[in-house]
């Protein structure tokens, strides 16, 4: 092996990481597709309002304000066909909407915009509209209920007709004299028309307080910001969006416009009879489709479900990423990648294991004939020269934090175990970056949250398990040929060999690792390291008991003289004998080691299978109370393993 195998691996890994930072590259928040064109609050062709599902039948409110037949809507809950008996306007439906309009009146707004609005009152039609009558808050100076609801223009206008524009906007002290005169009428369907012309000032009641109390009763909000003006359109434009509203822009000219708008939406409301009322506790999806345009919802079997917040659709767990990575190009770039990288991380992986030599071994060279060179003018060794600065400085400072955290040490150790021919600074860099494609790779071509969480999982402890595996399984070879390496070790010495001799023979005859960890022992004894502190490194490096006996042995024969290789048959026997031991133990415990393994593997086993097989009936244990078994479950399955795990460990 050369210099070049060594350095030709450390390409291959940082090849990989180039690869994965790249992917990384993406930006991870991308917006959902279309986020930056949804419409507008009010602006939707079909709107769902709200689902009563208390009777036989499931009735449904919507603004729909396309061409097509409504009577020929197409209704699906959950996933099954429903039939539509009919659909009639709400007003025809026997259902009155009531409507509060909230000025603002303040002097920001202007005693002009006020005069002009009180003259286009009118335009909302209390008499011939859909609103059965109009109540009116104004808000300049305190908030204050200027009329009752009426249910003429006429008696409206009357009751208005002094106020002028004065003082700052108590605005959401308006909206809850507003929800206040809504209760007053509890069967009325609720409509809140809000003309804002400047931010709040002095009020007492606060916008989430608002907000909750107008959800509590299903109020729909209108909004209407005078052009120009100061009012805080972002807060507002939220509170339209949550409560199913409208939210638009007008001048005083133009107000009769915008009331208008209102009542040409409101006008078009609808109520849609579908034969079903849902199945089951859970909520239930409902999509509709009438002409061109679709909606979807979700609602409780056996209840009301008024206002958007609580009418927000079901997200399917499947698609719940599919937002996350907009653009199409990206989505694709990031796979190839991800596949790239992968690819790249298999080639180092098989380098590093079957085709590196060590670092110890490449400077060792000189001292040891086993070692190979190359020619030092080969193209090999040239090529092998294409490292990355950036790389290295990554990897150096990877391996300075490590160390900080005191924990390099420990895995130069494992790799050291598990002979795998990595310096531990690389070997955590590594892992990290494979960690952070398993995410990216994970949220990108899965696309289930839960199976996406479980390959992350899966990627922050399996390198850690191959390693403790590759390491165990290879101390098992080592002490299975320990008494045969004894053994051939006492023929030698009888033969007239000194022990530095015969440990140098016998490493060439042994099968690995044993014969790479004397070979290790004889290259150390040259450099000038005492024998005794080689082999008890060995005993050490393999986690060995048993060698580090031996070498106790050894170490006592030199002290206090005596027969070496008898003594050494002597432990080669014992040895033997402790093998033997081990063996029947290991088989008389399988039967408990395979139900260890039956049972741990069961729970998660079946959970998988039902969340494939009926998501629905499995996702109460995701809530609530669920969440609390799920981890009591989960202590009990650990304490039960430790339990397990006793039983089943014997010391030998």
């Amino acid at each position: 092996m050369s210099r070049f195998v060594t350095r030709r691996s450390r390409v291959a890994v940082g090849a990989t990481l180039v690869a994965l930072c790249a992917s990384m590259g993406v930006p991870f928040g991308a917006p959902a597709a279309g986020a930056d064109d949804a419409p507008a609050p009010g602006t939707a062709p079909l709107e769902i309002r709200s689902i009563d599902a208390t009777g036989d039948n499931t009735l449904v409110d919507v603004v729909y304000t396309g061409s097509g037949d409504a009577s020929k809507a197409k209704v699906t809950i959950d996933g099954r066909d429903e039939s539509v008996t009919s659909a009639t306007s709400l007003k025809d439906a026997g259902v009155s909407s009531d409507a509060v309009l909230v000025f603002d009146n303040s002097v920001t707004a202007g005693n002009a915009a006020t005069q002009i609005a009180k003259d286009k009152i009118g335009a909302l039609q209390p008499e011939n509209g859909p609103f059965s009558q109009l109540g009116v808050v104004m808000v300049g100076g305190s908030a204050a209920v200027i009329a009752k609801p009426k249910t003429n223009t006429a008696a409206v206008s009357d009751s208005i007709k002094d106020i002028t524009a004065t003082g700052g906007a108590a605005l959401w002290d308006g909206v809850a004299l507003a929800v206040q005169t809504f209760k007053g009428f509890p069967k009325n369907q609720h409509h809140l028309i809000l003309v804002a012309a400047s931010p709040d000032a002095g009020s007492a009641s606060t916008l989430p307080d608002v907000a909750a109390a107008l959800q509590e009763l299903g109020v729909t909000v209108h909004i209407i910001t005078l052009a120009g003006s100061s009012a805080d359109v972002g807060s507002l434009a939220e509170l339209a969006d949550r409560q199913g509203g409208t939210l638009q822009s007008a001048t005083p000219d133009t107000l009769d416009g915008a009331y208008g708008s209102v009542v040409s939406r409101v006008g078009h409301q609808l109520r849609l009879t579908v034969a079903s009322k849902g199945t089951g506790e859970q909520r239930n999806a409902l999509s509709m489709e009438i002409g061109d345009e679709s909606a979807a919802a979700s609602f409780r079997p056996g209840s009301a479900t008024v206002g958007t917040q609580n009418l927000v659709p079901i997200v399917d767990p499947s698609g719940f990423l599919d937002g996350i990575f907009a653009n199409a190009f990206v989505k694709y770039l990031i796979i190839i990648l991800g596949m790239g990288a992968a690819g790249l991380a298999f080639y180092a992986v098989i380098s590093l294991l079957f085709n590196r030599q060590s670092e110890l071994a490449d400077h060792l060279r000189h001292y040891d004939d086993t070692i190979v060179e190359l020619d030092p003018d080969s193209d090999e060794i040239h090529q092998s020269l294409a490292t990355s600065d950036i790389l290295k400085r990554a990897v150096e400072m990877t391996g300075n934090l490590a160390q900080q955290r005191g924990f390099l040490d420990k895995v130069e150790k494992m790799l050291e175990r598990a002979d795998l021919p990595l310096r531990p600074a690389e070997a955590i860099f590594f892992y990290i970056a494979v960690v952070i494609a398993s995410v990216l790779l994970s949220l990108v071509v899965v696309g289930n949250i839960f199976f996406a969480a479980a390959a992350i999982i899966l990627a922050f402890i399996l390198p850690g398990f191959a390693v403790d595996f590759m390491a165990k399984r290879r101390k098992k070879k080592f002490v299975r040929v320990l008494p045969d390496m004894l053994q051939l070790m006492s023929g030698t010495l009888r033969a007239g060999y000194s022990i530095g001799q015969a440990i140098e023979a016998v490493s060439q005859e042994v099968s690995e690792p044993m014969g790479k960890e004397l070979r290790r022992v004889v290259t150390e004894a040259r450099l000038g390291r005492h024998l005794e502190e080689a082999l008890e490194a060995v005993g050490e490096r393999m986690d060995s008991e048993d060698f580090a006996w031996a070498v106790m042995a050894i170490r006592i024969q030199r002290e206090v003289g005596g027969n070496l290789a008898e003594l050494l048959m002597t432990v080669a026997d014992t040895m033997t004998q402790r093998e033997r031991l081990r063996r029947d133990v290991s088989s008389l415990t399988a039967e408990g080691r395979i139900s260890a393994l039956v049972l741990g593997c069961l729970p998660p086993g079946l959970g998988a299978v039902m969340m494939a097989m009926n998501p629905d009936y499995i996702a109460r244990l995701f809530e609530g109370e669920g969440l609390f078994l799920l981890g009591a479950g989960l202590v009990s399955m650990f304490i039960g393993f430790v339990w397990m795990k006793k039983c089943i460990t014997i010391e030998i």
